[in-house]
């Protein structure tokens, strides 16, 4: 092989980009719901692709924990239980807190104004009852932090479990419960308050106040 072809980007390699990202898709909107079990050729004949990408894709969700083996039958989406939330917003806490901490003197301008922004458009977005949109912008919220603070392994900790909790909040959505748990004045603008005024243990205890909020999600 010359070097040029070493350089060269394979398409297959794009392909099982896009069939990773559609998959992730339609299992994080809730199409393809917890429960439903699947297989490589049945995926492979929706998608009209081959089963070298689709079973590419099926091992990158199962490592990322949305979906697990169940050979001979195929591939289950893993349902998100009570335990799985609590357990995810307690290391979120952990997380959240210490970036918190390690970036909350570091902050410029245009990072407060990024944070103020992101407050902004979840609080519009409970006006208008997009609970989802709210979401999204409470993680843009916390991902200032964490692009500040710059440690890979903490970013794609925190990737991963912001996509498990969108995933749950689609169901919690759908199920009618949630409104109530987010009409709540938003959480972030206390933060926010907070990190402005150089208070960062209150930064923290209030982030701490936060996540705790919805450890009982899932539940009953």
């Amino acid at each position: 092989m010359s070097q040029n072809d070493s350089f060269k980007i394979e398409r297959p390699q794009l392909l099982e980009e896009k069939v990773y990202l559609h998959l992730k898709r339609l299992i994080l909107s809730g199409t393809l719901p917890s429960g439903v079990i699947t297989t490589e050729t049945d995926l492979a004949e929706r998608l009209g692709v081959s089963r070298t990408p689709v079973r590419k894709t099926l091992a990158r969700l199962e490592q990322e924990g949305f979906i697990t083996n169940i050979q001979p039958r195929g591939y289950q989406v893993v349902e998100i239980s009570s335990e799985d939330i609590r357990d995810i917003y307690e290391l979120r806490e952990i997380l959240e807190c210490h970036l918190i901490r390690e970036t909350a003197k570091q902050l410029t301008s245009e990072d407060l104004a990024a944070m103020e922004s992101a407050v902004q458009a979840a609080d519009q977005c409970l006006e208008n009852r997009d609970y989802l949109g709210y979401v999204e912008h409470s993680r843009a919220f916390h991902h200032v932090l964490d692009r500040k603070h710059g440690n890979k392994w903490i970013s794609g900790m925190l990737v991963n479990l912001d996509e498990h909790v969108y995933r749950f909040w689609v169901f919690y959505l759908k199920s009618g419960r949630a409104a109530d748990v987010l009409s709540h004045p938003n959480p972030h603008r206390l933060i926010l308050e907070a990190i402005r005024e150089g208070d960062i243990e209150s930064a923290v205890a209030r982030t701490r106040e936060h996540m705790r909020l919805y450890l009982g999600l899932g539940g009953g």
